[in-house]
């Protein structure tokens, strides 16, 4: 049977160096120790806060953006933008360099609490700013 590490790089063709895979915290029990589990979220519960290896909510919108896109104040497209110029701050910016260089090494899962199929969530756009962040 193959593992699940395979599989993803399979289904997702991995081709850089870079190893960085997004899920819901719902599929948490899914990932043993082959991957490093960065929960990407504003709040994460202490019960969950024990199965993680790291809780970086430097990454996560902020929580007046959050409520905005709850609310139908912004749009997904309006909240990506906002977004994107939340993670120029500097703690965020430092913590995406993280993520991107210690994924050079280590397969690492971002982790949050919408479903993985929704394809409205900040960690698919987190994704892209780690993979496109330059050296």
């Amino acid at each position: 049977m193959w593992s699940l590490k395979l599989y993803l790089k399979i289904l997702f063709r991995i081709t850089m160096d870079m190893t960085v895979y997004t899920d819901s915290l719902s599929n948490l029990q899914h990932y043993k120790n082959d991957f490093y589990k960065v929960a990407v979220t504003t709040y994460l519960s202490y019960h969950l806060q024990n199965k993680i290896d790291t809780w970086i909510n430097d990454v996560a919108p902020s929580r007046v953006l959050f409520d905005q896109l709850e609310q139908e104040k912004v749009t997904w497209d309006e909240f990506i933008d906002l977004y994107q110029k939340e993670m120029n701050d500097p703690r965020a910016k430092s913590k995406i360099k993280w993520i991107r260089d210690f994924s050079k090494k280590n397969d690492v899962v971002l982790l949050c609490h919408e479903s993985e199929s929704d394809p409205c969530c900040h960690r698919h756009v987190l994704k892209k700013l780690i993979e496109e962040i330059p050296d």
